[in-house]
């Protein structure tokens, strides 16, 4: 996965290669905004989906993470759920993700996912996901963001240390 230091550069997906200039970044728009946000944190990044998420929309965070420098040593994620009012993958987008996250471990293989949800059908949609059994990392559902904090400090993911060659 190609790696970009600029956000901005980063979240644009309509763009034309020769536009993605500094001065042409304004001309650059998504197609459709996607319903998150992204925001790094010193060990990790912290994640929040709001309204309706496609499998899609999914896919276009998984790469805008992994794309980033950062993610070489990041060692979590906290994927927020709780304003998600649907999230509804088809299997076919499920599997394109698995796939991303399987080619974002040859970088990084420790990362732990941890997802806050309030809602059932958010819940069985991430169920379904992890079902297929092809994530490399380990992941486990929350209902509040505290929860998720706490395990994964007590996992001692956020000590871990390593060189990346």
């Amino acid at each position: 996965i190609p790696r970009g230091r600029d956000s901005a550069h980063r979240s644009l997906h309509s763009c034309k290669p020769d536009q993605r200039g500094a001065a042409a970044i304004g001309a650059c728009q998504r197609s459709r905004p996607v319903p998150y946000e992204v925001r790094w944190e010193l060990h990790g990044v912290y994640s929040r989906y709001y309204g309706n998420v496609t499998g899609d929309d999914m896919r276009r965070h998984i790469e805008e993470v992994c794309k980033d420098e950062r993610f070489d040593r990041h060692r979590y994620n906290i994927l927020d759920f709780s304003d998600a009012t649907d999230f509804s993958p088809t299997e076919r987008e499920l599997l394109i993700n698995s796939g991303v996250l399987i080619a974002a471990a040859f970088t990084n293989h420790q990362v732990l996912i941890a997802a806050v949800v309030t809602r059932p059908n958010i819940r069985e949609a991430l169920e379904r996901f992890h079902a297929l059994g092809v994530s490399p990392y380990v992941a486990k559902i929350f209902s509040t963001v505290a929860e998720a904090r706490k395990w994964i400090q007590e996992s001692g993911f956020t000590a871990r240390h390593y060189s990346v060659a």
